[in-house]
């Protein structure tokens, strides 16, 4: 995770945000080692204790998901690694991404498409890789909306429109395609009303600026 932001946007001298950081806190312990002049974390629930995030000289936030609780222009950079397709509000998270960051800083965002709920089976089932999708709104909301397998369901193309709406600058973007779901994709009609480009796009990582006024 460290190459992948590192590699857009190296953190030497910089106040570094990563959102949703999860169980480790690793990453913005190695930003520290490169030259970080801070790192701070922001996360729905707590998983790390705060005295170890104390410990690793990393200030730990809890928040309710909504707007971050920093002044504006406040980060260099901001990191997320897997975690923006589960926010529950993310036209205001993007929104408020570009709030707190400074004029020319940066956003680095992998952000995985696919269901949660069938990760980590045995054996794979690679055929279920967008069986969210099958859901009315209401009915997925039902469903996942209290449960941390919980996706957003947002496409590519959905993301792309909320960065550039936010003010965002794309200045890198890589997809990753799966080629299961675009060999079946003409057996799986819950996918029709998709581009083909969303229909079979599983991550996305984008490199974003916020430009000059």
């Amino acid at each position: 995770m460290f190459k992948i932001y590192s590699r857009f946007d190296p953190p030497l001298g910089k106040e570094v945000l990563e959102i949703g950081p999860g169980q480790t806190l690793d990453v913005l312990e190695k930003a520290l080692t490169a030259g970080a002049a801070n790192s701070t974390a922001v996360d729905v629930l707590r998983y790390v204790p705060e005295m170890l995030a104390k410990r690793k000289r990393i200030r730990y936030i809890i928040y309710d998901g909504r707007r971050l609780p920093f002044d504006s222009c406040r980060f260099d950079c901001i990191w997320s690694h897997t975690a923006l397709e589960h926010v529950r509000h993310p036209a205001m998270t993007v929104t408020e991404c570009f709030r707190v960051l400074r004029t020319g800083g940066h956003l680095v965002a992998l952000i995985d498409l696919g269901d949660h709920s069938y990760y980590g089976l045995h054996p794979p089932q690679p055929l279920k890789l967008f069986d969210c999708l099958r859901y009315p709104e209401w009915l997925w909301n039902l469903m996942k909306s209290n449960r941390s397998s919980y996706t957003n369901r947002l496409r590519k193309s959905d993301w792309i429109r909320l960065f550039t709406g936010a003010g965002f600058v794309i200045e890198h973007q890589e997809s990753t395609v799966s080629h299961v779901i675009a060999e079946a994709l003409p057996s799986l009609p819950y996918l029709q009303r998709y581009t083909y480009e969303d229909a079979v796009t599983s991550v996305i990582t984008l490199w974003l600026k916020k430009p000059q006024v």
